[in-house]
Order: structure tokens, then C-alpha cells, then sequence
């Protein structure tokens, strides 16, 4: 099985975002510029787009903007990575090793390894354990309950 622990995160993040009141989802603070409702619409977005813009040449399904709300942005959060297991549970091993063209980004940034179908979704999920650490953080500063990861 390929990326066997990629849904751990979400094991305690699902339940805690089912939880957390809609007034800390918006919450912002003057020391850190994001609140959960971005960052887990980013994390949806950002697989969504790899998933199928860069790997599969066809377009995003999701349809997440600024006036969704807690549960539009969950649902969707969990609707892409049942998605994305889907597909991932399909491909065959040879599949995994096709070049997938990455785009130009105005930062510079360029995939630090050979940009392959598997290190797409190897992309994916440590892009959202990436972000997943900052909820932590935008709760701590905010001075509600994190996730306890």
C-alpha cells in the first residue's frame, strides 16, 4: 500500500474541526495573517489542483471561495482526499514513475526531486502536514484548543 499513514493527520483533525465553534474557524490575530478556514481550504484547494490540474490534465472539482462555510470547507476537505484515495488506490505501480510537468512559479520554487506521479502525492501530503502544524500554532495565539496531535 503506498503512503500508508497519509490520513493520520486527519484522524485527529476531522474530529477536532467538527468540534471547534465557527467563530474560531475565522479567527485572526494581528501576529499571524491566516485563520483554519484558510488554511484547510488551501490544503483542499492545493490537492485538488495538484491531483488534477498537474497529475491528471483535467480540472479541479472543488468549488471553495471566501463565503463557505465550517462545514462547506470540511466536507470539501474531506471530499478531495476521498478523491485522491480513490485514484491513488487505482494506479498501477508504472504509473507512478511518469513525469508530471510542474508549472513556473512567480517565487522561484522548483520540486527538489525528479517531479514523478509519486512524488505528486508524496507533495501533497507533506503540503498538508505542512499547514496542518500552523492550526496548531493560529490556536495557540488565539488562545483556544489545538488539535492534540
Amino acid at each position: 500500500m503506498l503512503f500508508p499513514y497519509r490520513n493520520d493527520l486527519r484522524k485527529t483533525l476531522i474530529p477536532y474541526l467538527n468540534s471547534l465553534d465557527k467563530e474560531f474557524w475565522f479567527k485572526k490575530s494581528a501576529f499571524y495573517p491566516n485563520n483554519i478556514a484558510w488554511i484547510i481550504s488551501h490544503i483542499s484547494s492545493s490537492e485538488d489542483y495538484w491531483v488534477n490540474e498537474i497529475g491528471l490534465k483535467q480540472s479541479c472539482i472543488l468549488n471553495l471561495n471566501d463565503d463557505c462555510s465550517p462545514k462547506e470547507i470540511l466536507d470539501n476537505y474531506i471530499q478531495i482526499r476521498n478523491y485522491t484515495d480513490d485514484i491513488l488506490h487505482t494506479l498501477e505501480d508504472s504509473q507512478l514513475t511518469k513525469l508530471v510537468e510542474v508549472p513556473k512559479f512567480s517565487d522561484g520554487w522548483t520540486p527538489p526531486s525528479v517531479p514523478t506521479l509519486n512524488w505528486l502525492f508524496n507533495h501533497v501530503y507533506t503540503h498538508e502536514a505542512y499547514h496542518v502544524g500552523q492550526i496548531s500554532v493560529i490556536a495557540r495565539i488565539n488562545g483556544f484548543q489545538k488539535p492534540l496531535f
